[in-house]
């Protein structure tokens, strides 16, 4: 039995996971402060005081760069805090357990790996659509980091010329900025609803949407070829999501000559609670 956690910008979620199954699940605000936090790590250790002595490890999902040779987070988030502290050091004396930590997106793709949509897979992509687009890459069930760590950062290719797909991939930038187009603030949802009843503002936005994720979807499958590319992010709550991306799969396709493999893609199976699941899986 281990002890997870998943620590995002908004809230701090943790529970007890055993054989990839979680009981249930407690969630907090994420505080403002290192301190705060590690008060809520130390109730922790209060509220599974039962159970503590059958916890083998304590798991941790955590946003930004795991560095195992020091020990801290590198590389930036919301929680600026996180990367300026001995996180495993301050853990270990707190827990007095074996801590581990991994990438939050990479925990994700763990869950879909082991337990859920990429279970029969080998090689795939887990590609992350959310306020901005990263994702893990994973051949022979292994997850690849690249030298710099830099695997996956799949946001960053310019799928215009100019602009990054993690702007022009969003629902919500997309949101941003189709709200000031309108003059009213929209949530990603009320613009695709607004496409729907058809306001030809949102509907340009919704088809450019599709158009520049199936451009980077492409992109993906013929650089790195996976087996199966599976999204997880908010936009994969989105009904017909698979359906729309291939629509513009087959006119990005027709973009001169081109080799006929599709990708596959599937959305993921365990949504807010593939962070946690994951998180399990690390050692």
């Amino acid at each position: 039995m281990k002890l997870v956690i998943d620590i995002g910008g908004t809230s701090i979620k943790h529970t007890l996971c055993e054989e990839g199954v979680l009981s249930d699940i407690t969630q907090v605000s994420s505080p403002k402060t290192w301190t705060e936090m590690v008060s809520i790590f130390e109730t922790m250790v209060l509220d599974y005081q039962k159970e503590w002595h059958e916890i083998v490890s304590i798991n941790i999902s955590v946003p930004g760069v795991p560095n195992n040779e020091t020990g801290r987070i590198d590389g930036a988030s919301s929680l600026h805090y996180l990367h300026e502290v001995e996180f495993i050091a301050i853990l270990e004396k707190v827990f007095a357990k074996p801590i581990y930590f991994e990438n939050d997106a990479n925990c994700a793709a763990l869950a879909e790996l082991h337990f859920g949509a990429g279970k029969q897979f080998k090689d795939m992509l887990f590609l992350v659509i959310g306020t901005g687009i990263g994702g893990t890459v994973i051949y022979d069930r292994q997850i690849k980091k690249g030298a710099h760590d830099f695997a996956g950062e799949f946001g960053m290719m310019l799928v215009d010329g100019r602009q990054e797909w993690a702007v022009l991939g969003s629902a919500v930038h997309m949101a941003r900025k189709v709200s000031k187009e309108l003059g009213e603030e929209l949530t990603g949802e009320e613009v695709f609803t607004l496409a729907t009843s058809g306001n030809e503002i949102a509907k340009q936005a919704v088809n450019d949407l599709y158009l520049f994720n199936a451009l980077g979807i492409y992109n993906l499958q013929y650089i790195l070829d996976p087996e199966v590319i599976i999204i997880g992010g908010g936009i994969s709550k989105h009904p017909n999501l698979v359906e729309e991306i291939h629509l513009k799969l087959k006119e990005v396709m027709s973009f001169g000559q081109r080799s006929p493999l599709v990708p596959e893609l599937r959305v993921c199976e365990y949504g807010n609670d593939a962070n946690l699941i994951g998180a399990s899986m690390i050692e």
